[in-house]
């Protein structure tokens, strides 16, 4: 069973780009073109609110029936993001007996190696998908695709991370699909899960409304009543509410967005992602349909990064990587001629 012992005092982790934090020290920063979140530039238009809906307590039936209508499955909870359905997982589990040794992946969203952590179960980093075939654990957490790495679960390794749950019944995985809403042919909900396995899914990337705060939790039907406990109630405020069933429910706009992000990609592709290879002096590149991620040395990630900036562009920056967001189709221009004047300039020989 997970310590005892909470450290509830650890430094938490530091989050996306933080454009605000920047605009705050650093004079025009305000007219920066912000790359840095990874979610969809091109968000689901937000119509008129009827304002009654900011009088009245929210209730979550008419989303849980359009959430089961695009997911093709009923989650068993609603949070306040899935920020908060990662936050309530370690002190189910926890009451449930399950084992200490947690494994996350060692790049990506660090938030669900601090949750666990500092719920005193014991944190352990594996490099890649495959290691969690060889090595013993009690939780797995796999982000599929991971934010930044864009790794992505093969099916092979799919299929023998679901015999471990069967056949051991100490075994939790927690599959983050937070990016995954534009290729949901990928996705575990696609049959039916273990006992043992939670899928989480957000609002916020393919349809842009981080600031919504909605994440949905799938797992089996035992874990209904516990994690809608620990949630509490109405979690989604109202208008918030709203405005996700709408979301949920316009397929004309998924249709249109899907195929703008598969134009918006090609794009990228043939007239950014080349100059992006001489600036970062890199071309590990991997992505997504929503965030292309370069590995370099953390020197020369963090040149390049202060580059950007001295021509208004904010990426996010990480420990030897940088992952810059897909711009909306009217951004493109705009990111295309700051890198040409930032490559003809004299930043490119400070970066030499």
């Amino acid at each position: 069973m997970g310590d005892s012992t909470m450290l509830f005092d650890l430094e938490p982790p530091s989050h996306g780009g933080d454009l605000e934090a920047w605009q705050r020290k650093m004079s025009q920063a305000e007219h920066w073109l912000d790359l840095s979140s990874a979610c969809n530039r091109e968000p689901w238009p937000i119509p008129e609110i009827d304002p009654k809906l900011w009088y009245e307590l929210p209730d979550q039936a008419r989303l849980y029936q359009a959430a089961e209508d695009f997911f093709g499955q009923s989650p068993v909870a609603i949070g306040a993001g899935t920020q908060q359905i990662i936050e309530v997982l370690p002190p189910l589990l926890q009451s449930q007996g399950a084992g200490q040794k947690v494994m996350v992946p060692q790049t990506g969203y660090q938030e669900h190696g601090y949750c666990w952590q500092k719920w005193g179960y014991s944190l352990h980093y594996y490099g890649s998908l495959e290691e969690l075939l060889d090595q013993k654990w009690d939780v797995a957490v796999v982000i599929h695709p991971n934010n930044p790495t864009a790794e992505e679960m093969n099916p092979s390794t799919r299929v023998e991370l679901m015999a471990r749950l069967t056949s051991d019944a100490q075994r939790y995985l927690v599959v983050d699909e937070a990016f995954l809403d534009a290729a949901p042919e990928r996705s575990w909900l696609e049959g039916d899960l273990p006992e043992r396995c939670f899928v989480l899914r957000s609002a916020g990337k393919f349809f842009g409304l981080a600031g919504a705060r909605v994440g949905f939790a799938f797992a089996h039907e035992m874990w209904r009543a516990p994690l809608r406990s620990l949630i509490g109630p109405w979690p989604v405020a109202t208008p918030a509410l709203e405005v996700l069933v709408q979301a949920l429910g316009d397929s004309e706009w998924q249709a249109e967005a899907k195929a703008s992000l598969t134009e918006r990609n090609g794009y990228f592709q043939d007239q950014v992602v080349p100059k992006l290879n001489t600036l970062f002096d890199s071309q590990e590149v991997t992505h997504t349909l929503l965030f292309y991620t370069w590995r370099t040395s953390p020197e020369q990630a963090k040149k390049a990064f202060n580059a950007l900036h001295s021509v208004g562009i904010h990426v996010r920056l990480g420990d030897g990587w940088i992952r810059v967001s897909l711009p909306a189709g009217h951004e493109m221009q705009r990111l295309n001629h700051a890198l040409v004047k930032l490559l003809q300039g004299h930043q490119l020989k400070e970066l030499a």
